[in-house]
Formats: structure tokens, C-alpha cells, sequence
């Protein structure tokens, strides 16, 4: 990997090395520049560092930035508009600067702007096609890295497959019993943990699920949490849920650890506590927002290693490159998490 990654600086140096050389050595007149009117290095060499800030720019900035919003027209226009400066920068230069110096002949601008135009439609050509392919070996390695990740989550997952079938049954078994002995809070509390657990081991088992599915499934864990903390302690929990939640689908288990851990860090036996999770979906933005006061004993370096927000950050790279903001904030107070994903 050492060696790779100097490579393509080595090509890319290699061969403007060998154009310069072949134009500096073997061409005798680029429009208004002719080799036999004085020196004819130095407009080669201006020539070649404006050819050089065109090729880099599109191909390692304007492409990258814009592959992803789909404005080809835009985009279309934005191009024509540098070449066309980038072309009148250039002619300007050579027609101004160097004739004067090296040509007592009284020469044509509109030749030059020709003779430049094509050669930065060619640079541009060169540009666009490098940067598009590199774009899309960018996305090929992510979609393989993404394969390799499921991969090994399918491979644990079925290392795991054995023991929940086994617990599956003692839920039941626990379940039937609580309901014959009319302990209808120890019944609630085992159907919601096997409803955790369908959804977790069986139903997630996909790329998308609806994301009515999985804020059910964060409805829940939220409901599970609030039986388990006691009444006498002082936790305060704001859930709220708005938008268009039927119309769109999401990657699975992406926003739990957020909310779990909300929980971890934000319940305190023995103060004020208060959690606020809100999720809004509009047009096809979803905005999730936890808030939880930090307990006085966990550091911030212990919060910002929360429940999965490591894994979880990777996946958001894997599955929404381009298309999520997350934000993570801690006051020392108070641990603010904002994520704003595009699921159109």
C-alpha cells in the first residue's frame, strides 16, 4: 500500500514531464508562438501550468463535488464557462506578452483563441474522463467494502443464530408463565424483548426496511427502558415522531445506537435527568435529534464512545456517502446528537 499510494503522482508527473519535453523539443509554432521569434520555452512553460490547473481542478474538485447532485445542466454550463475563460486567460497571455518579446510580425488573436480552445478542449476532455472513471473507482471500492462488511456481519450473525432460538424459547416458556400467574407487567415486559429481538435477528436481515419498521422498533426499546427505570428516579423522556414516515425506507438499526446511547449516559440514579429524542421526516430528510444530560461521573471521552456511534459512523460513510450530516456535541452538561439523512 506504501508504494501505491506514491504511484499516481509518479504517472501524473511522468507524463507532463514527456508532453512538456515533446512540445518544448519537436512543435515550432503554437499560433501566435513560433520557436524561430525568440524563446520559445517560456510561453510553453506558462501554457503548460494553466493546461496543469485546468486538468487538476475539474477532474480532483468540480467532478467529485458534483457527481453526486445529478445538475448535469449545471454542471454542462459550469464547464463551458471555465474553458471559455480559462481558453481568454491563456490567448490574452501569449497575444500580450510573449509576441511582443520574441515577433516584430503583427499577429491575429482570434487564431489564438483557436488554437487554445482546442487544445483546452482537449485538456478538458482528458480531465473529464480521469476524473469521472476516478469517481467511479471510488464507488466501486466503497460498494466492495460495503459487500465485505455484510459479509462478516452475515458470518457473525449466524455464529449467533443458535443461542436465540434457544432464548426465543425460554421468552415464551417466561412469557406463558407470567400470563397464567396474571403478571401482566412481567408479560408486557418479555413480549417487548422478544419483539426486540425478532426485529434485530429476523427482520433486519435486509438492506432497507420501512422506517415506520424501525421507529417501531425504537419505540419500543424506549418503552422497555421506561419499565425498567424506577419510578422514584428523577428521568424525564421527551419521544416524539413527525412527518412522512410511511413513504420512505432506511437502512436498519442505523438510528438505535443514538437513542441507546442517550440511555447509557443519560440516566442518573441520582439527579435530574432528562432525555428528548425527536424524529421529523420531511421530503425525504430525516433529522434525528437526541439531547441527554451527562452524568457528572462519565467524561466526555467515555461519551463520545458511546454505544456503536464508531460503528454507527462507519455505516453512515458505507450507505449514505454524500448524503448524511451527523453532529455530535457535549457541553460537558448536556450531549448533543444531530443527524440529518437523505433517503430520496
Amino acid at each position: 500500500m506504501g508504494k501505491r499510494k506514491y504511484l499516481e503522482p509518479a504517472l501524473h508527473t511522468l507524463v507532463w514531464t514527456a508532453g512538456f519535453i515533446l512540445i518544448a523539443g519537436f512543435v515550432n509554432n503554437i499560433g501566435v508562438i513560433k520557436r524561430d521569434a525568440g524563446n520559445f520555452i517560456y510561453p510553453i512553460i506558462v501554457g503548460t501550468l494553466i493546461n496543469i490547473a485546468l486538468f487538476y481542478t475539474v477532474s480532483f474538485y468540480f467532478i467529485p463535488e458534483n457527481s453526486l447532485k445529478n445538475n448535469w445542466k449545471k454542471f454542462s454550463l459550469f464547464m463551458l464557462l471555465l474553458l471559455f475563460v480559462t481558453t481568454l486567460t491563456e490567448s490574452a497571455l501569449d497575444y500580450s506578452l510573449f509576441p511582443v518579446y520574441y515577433s516584430s510580425n503583427e499577429e491575429n488573436f482570434v487564431s489564438q483563441f483557436v488554437v487554445t480552445l482546442i487544445i483546452n478542449i482537449f485538456i478538458l476532455a482528458l480531465a473529464l474522463g480521469y476524473g469521472f472513471i476516478r469517481v467511479w473507482v471510488k464507488a466501486e471500492k466503497q460498494k466492495q467494502s460495503l459487500k465485505s462488511e455484510k459479509l462478516s456481519a452475515e458470518l457473525n450473525f449466524l455464529k449467533a443464530q443458535v443461542n436465540p432460538h434457544v432464548l426465543f424459547n425460554m421468552l415464551n416458556m417466561a412469557f406463558s408463565s407470567a400470563t397464567q400467574n396474571r403478571d401482566e407487567r412481567t408479560a408486557d415486559i418479555i413480549e417487548k424483548i422478544a419483539s426486540q429481538m425478532r426485529y434485530m435477528l429476523y427482520e433486519s436481515n435486509v438492506s432497507q426496511v420501512a422506517l415506520t419498521k424501525e421507529i417501531e422498533h425504537i419505540d419500543g426499546y424506549i418503552s422497555l427502558q421506561m419499565m425498567r427505570i424506577s419510578p422514584e428516579i428523577p428521568v424525564k423522556v421527551k419521544w416524539k415522531v413527525t412527518g412522512e414516515i410511511e413513504t420512505y425506507s432506511i437502512a436498519p438499526l442505523l438510528l438505535i445506537p443514538f437513542i441507546e446511547n442517550a440511555f447509557k449516559f443519560g440516566v442518573s440514579y441520582n439527579e435530574h435527568s432528562e432525555i428528548t429524542i425527536d424524529i421529523i421526516c420531511d421530503n425525504g430528510i430525516l433529522t434525528l435529534k437526541t439531547s441527554n444530560f451527562t452524568r457528572k461521573s462519565v467524561s466526555i471521552r467515555d461519551t463520545n464512545s458511546g454505544i456503536g456511534l464508531e460503528n454507527v459512523k462507519k455505516r453512515l460513510e458505507l450507505l449514505y456517502p454524500g448524503k448524511h450530516l451527523l453532529e455530535i456535541s457535549d457541553s460537558g452538561n448536556i450531549f448533543i446528537v444531530n443527524l440529518t439523512l437523505c433517503l430520496k
